[in-house]
């Protein structure tokens, strides 16, 4: 059976990329972090890439969402910015 401190290491992000197996460097711009209960470490170019791409995907809904809602959220009369 294993011990407890082997099992806290299995969720313990490691020490290089999820994706390309790059050196994980904090100071350069790199993350780690969980999915559910997976442990995930991205390098600052693997990072930067998937932010990239969600960045993609949702520019357009949330433009979309702030015209809404400041179509339904008008700014009161004398508080216009001119």
């Amino acid at each position: 059976m294993k011990t407890k401190t082997e099992i806290d290491k299995a969720f313990e992000p490691k020490n290089t990329c999820s994706i390309c197996e790059s050196p994980y460097d904090d100071d350069a711009g790199g993350i780690q972090g969980h999915f559910g209960i997976l442990p995930v470490t991205f390098c600052e170019w693997c990072y930067s890439s998937i932010y990239d791409m969600v960045y993609q995907e949702v520019k357009e809904e949330v433009i979309d969402q702030f015209k809404e809602w400041q179509r339904l959220n008008p700014e009161p009369c004398g508080m216009s910015r001119k």
